[in-house]
């Protein structure tokens, strides 16, 4: 491999390497955020998602639970789509990155209900911890995915 193509994968690298811990920051900032102000974030959500499905005339029942917890998947959905990708980057082994992207998921997870106890309100639960890392390997499922097709576009 060329210093030139060596050089732009680990610029890349960095950059995705950044990014994921970025994101990583992000959600734990909003793990600061107290009881009231994350409730009042999630009924505006709800209510935006309640419009969507009238105009849609779905006549799904959605509730404040349901949207925190949609949330916490889909948020750790990302992450682990990152965290694969990343690891993907360096060293181009889908398998062998997967338990090392799945354990910064779960520890990062982890975290996350740590600091929530730290926030006026807040408490650290263990189903959130669950689903949190199932919406991680929902996301590390996906890259995967994605991978496979865009690779299997190149053969042809």
């Amino acid at each position: 491999m060329s210093k030139k193509i060596t050089s732009k994968k680990n610029i890349f690298f960095i950059i995705m390497l950044l990014i994921t811990a970025l994101y990583i920051g992000f959600i734990w900032w909003r793990s600061t955020l107290s009881a009231v102000d994350s409730t009042v974030e999630s009924l505006s959500v709800l209510g935006f998602l309640e419009s969507i499905c009238k105009f849609l005339n779905l006549g799904v029942e959605l509730t404040d639970h349901i949207v925190r917890k949609a949330a916490h998947f889909c948020e750790f959905a990302l992450l682990g789509c990152l965290t694969l990708w990343t690891a993907y980057i360096k060293n181009k082994r889908v398998i062998r990155n997967l338990m090392p992207a799945g354990f910064v998921c779960l520890a990062v997870a982890v975290a996350d209900e740590m600091i929530q106890i730290t926030s006026p309100g807040r408490s650290a639960e263990v189903v959130d911890v669950t689903i949190d890392f199932f919406g991680a390997c929902a996301g590390a499922l996906f890259f995967i995915i994605v991978l496979s097709i865009v690779k299997l576009f190149k053969k042809t």
